[in-house]
């Protein structure tokens, strides 16, 4: 009889089947892919991602509670419409949470973590590229800030905030404006200077949410 031990433990994957679906969905809606309005059907999902109805069902639950579906008025949901109220109270949310985000992860990122989030910013990228960029340098913010409440209440804004950018930066001037506070963060992230950065947090945050109405008000008119 042999005496090699007997394996039989199977691996388990780090998400279930719905948080898989919870992230694909969440990224086409960052990426503008689903964009506002857009009308989401149970059999629809279910072609799209492959997975069964009661994988979709949970998804669901959980995009509607991050907010970013809602109910449809006719069958189904749809991708979050948001209006003025609704962009006013995330940029607050945002305002209160991503400079502690800032000065946490100043404090905290490794070397490695600063640089690579600082190659993020460099202005040699334009248009998609270069919002796929800012996207990326929030989520390596909230990855090198290590605090896991603080992402889990970010996060969500982020996806949020990411799909209203393709309509802030056809505001005149702010794509440019907006490249120039985050490489201001930046600096002030790589100074290792936890204050400065809030306060560059701050600023470009105010600056976003003054651009982000003024395009939503726009549509509503």
């Amino acid at each position: 009889m042999s005496s090699e031990k007997l394996d039989l433990l199977i691996d388990r994957p780090t998400e279930s089947v719905p948080e898989r679906v919870v992230r694909r969905v969440r990224q086409a809606i960052a990426d503008g892919l689903l964009p506002p309005g857009r009308r989401l059907t149970e059999r629809e999902l279910m072609e799209l991602t492959g997975v069964s109805r009661t994988s979709i069902r949970e998804a669901v639950r959980h995009l509607q509670t991050l907010g970013l579906v809602e109910s449809s008025p006719s069958r189904g949901v749809r991708v979050a419409v948001l209006g003025s109220d609704e962009v006013r109270e995330i940029y607050e949310m945002r305002d209160a949470l991503e400079p502690a985000a800032a000065a946490l992860f100043t404090r905290r990122a490794t070397d490695e973590e600063v640089a690579a989030l600082v190659e993020k910013v460099q202005p040699k990228a334009s248009g998609e590229a270069r919002l796929k960029a800012i996207y990326e340098f929030d989520e390596l913010m909230l990855e090198g800030a290590r605090n896991s409440l603080l992402k889990a209440a970010l996060a969500p804004l982020h996806t949020r905030i990411h799909a209203l950018r393709s309509l802030s930066v056809t505001i005149p001037g702010r794509l440019e404006q907006s490249v120039q506070e985050y490489l201001d963060l930046a600096a002030a992230i790589e100074s290792r200077d936890p204050e400065r950065a809030a306060e560059a947090a701050h600023r470009h945050v105010r600056a976003a949410a003054k651009a982000a109405l003024e395009a939503v008000k726009s549509l509503e008119q």
